[in-house]
């Protein structure tokens, strides 16, 4: 092999691994969040009240459970299911956000950056929202019939006002 016929090697061999090494996935941006709240500590069975779980077709009785992510509570009722799990011991809503489906959004919610992931139909919501720069309350529904986004969009807001503020 000529030296210009190697040098010319190691010159494309060098670009492709920096091409390559520039087209890996750069860690998604998620806004910071203002107004922070506190989901540590919190019982996600007590974040919404009988009243606005009767306004939502649901009942009043949530079933607690201790889901990989953290405490998690699953109110059933006529219009659908819902589930609220609060994830405050990882990275908060970058590594969600890093790991979503291509479908997923990136919404604000309630004033808080979010990742809303839903069904063509809409029979299934879910909203990621971020409260502090590590925590983030998970919401998700299952309806019956169309319009669990419009719900969730309802019922996150009354939930996080049920959370302290941030320290």
């Amino acid at each position: 092999m000529t030296d210009r016929l190697r040098q010319t090697v190691v010159l494309i061999l060098g670009l492709s691994v920096l091409l390559i090494s520039c087209g890996s996935p750069a860690p998604l941006a998620v806004p910071s969040v203002g107004n922070a709240r506190d989901a540590r500590g919190a019982d996600p069975c007590a974040l919404l009240s009988s009243a606005q779980l009767a306004a939502h077709g649901l009942d009043a009785t949530g079933t607690p459970a201790v889901a990989e992510e953290g405490p998690r509570c699953g109110w059933r009722g006529p219009s659908g299911e819902l589930d609220v799990t609060l994830y405050t011991g990882g990275a908060g809503l970058a590594t969600l956000a890093a790991n979503s489906e291509p479908t997923t959004s990136r919404v604000r919610l309630a004033g808080y950056p979010a990742l809303e992931t839903f069904t063509g139909r809409g029979e299934f919501c879910q909203y990621d929202v971020g409260v502090a720069d590590r925590q983030v309350v998970s919401v998700a529904m299952a309806a019956p019939a169309p319009g669990s986004c419009d719900v969730l969009q309802q019922v996150v807001p009354e939930l996080l006002e049920h959370l302290p503020p941030g320290r």
